[in-house]
């Protein structure tokens, strides 16, 4: 999408900024891929992070940062939840403030005030467009402008020299809630190790209430990042026994259900949560 638009638009009619929001728990793939769009066709993306204001009220900036100086292990993130507690599929804090609202802010410093953003939802997932769009000044390139499926997508990317080296169910953030538990026990089945921070978040903050909580009587802890409000342990101790692992998401999956929970709920995380 971003380099359809580049080579598109009319440079005398748009200025744009490529512009990317870490959350310090991309997977190292997401980053050199993002690293290798700026080297092989000149993005120049302006990558930030979220500087957390811990004071109840006041909102985020941005930090700017590199491909080499960008977090790796979760440092924003933390901060983030060191105010807003836990996020989950319920409270889904981390994409407001990681993401949405950190990219606003650095938009703000630069002085930019209406804007349209640019969000690669494709042709064949209209059902995650924001149904208030217009309002919000999005615009959806590949359902609009050049209408492409997840075929074409690939179909792309084989003829570059390089790809986003992530299996398909992988996605960017390495345990986002998002996934379905299919993917996420997949995940903790080949690489437990990825669940180690998540598991130490929820050790630090599941009891944790946040100030803009304490008045709703639903905001009983503890809390857990996953559907369901199942833990992080409970994800690896749930893998060690299950077999029906994801393969290639490209297929379609009968619904199955395990200890109680459905298999293929999903929010579509194979790719990032918001694409500006």
């Amino acid at each position: 999408m971003t380099k359809w638009l580049l080579d598109n638009l009319d440079m005398n009619q748009y200025e744009t900024k490529v512009v990317f929001a870490n959350t310090g728990r991309e997977r190292e793939e997401t980053l050199e891929f993002i690293h290798n769009c700026d080297l092989h066709f000149g993005f120049g993306t302006i990558w930030v992070e979220c500087i957390t204001n811990p004071e109840h009220g006041k909102g985020v900036a941005a930090r700017i940062v590199t491909y080499e100086t960008a977090s790796r292990n979760g440092e924003p993130f933390e901060e983030s939840i060191k105010k807003h507690g836990i996020s989950n599929v319920k409270r889904p804090f981390c994409t407001r403030e990681l993401k949405t609202r950190t990219i606003n802010a650095y938009m703000r410093a630069i002085g930019w005030k209406k804007y349209h953003r640019a969000i690669g939802i494709r042709i064949d997932e209209t059902d995650r467009i924001n149904p208030n769009y217009k309002k919000e000044r999005i615009i959806y390139p590949l359902v609009s402008m050049v209408p492409m499926r997840k075929a074409d997508i690939f179909s792309f990317w084989e003829q570059q020299p390089f790809t986003l080296n992530l299996k398909p169910y992988q996605g960017n953030c390495d345990c986002c809630f998002k996934k379905s538990l299919r993917k996420l026990l997949t995940i903790a089945k080949e690489e437990p190790q990825r669940f180690d921070w998540w598991v130490a978040m929820e050790r630090k903050y599941g009891e944790y209430v946040p100030e803009s909580q304490k008045h709703n009587p639903k905001a009983i802890p503890p809390f857990h990042f996953f559907r369901g409000n199942v833990s992080a342990l409970e994800i690896l101790e749930m893998s060690k026994t299950f077999i029906d692992v994801v393969k290639d998401e490209r297929t379609e999956h009968a619904q199955l259900t395990l200890f109680g929970f459905d298999l293929d709920v999903s929010n579509g995380c194979s790719e990032s949560c918001e694409a500006f």
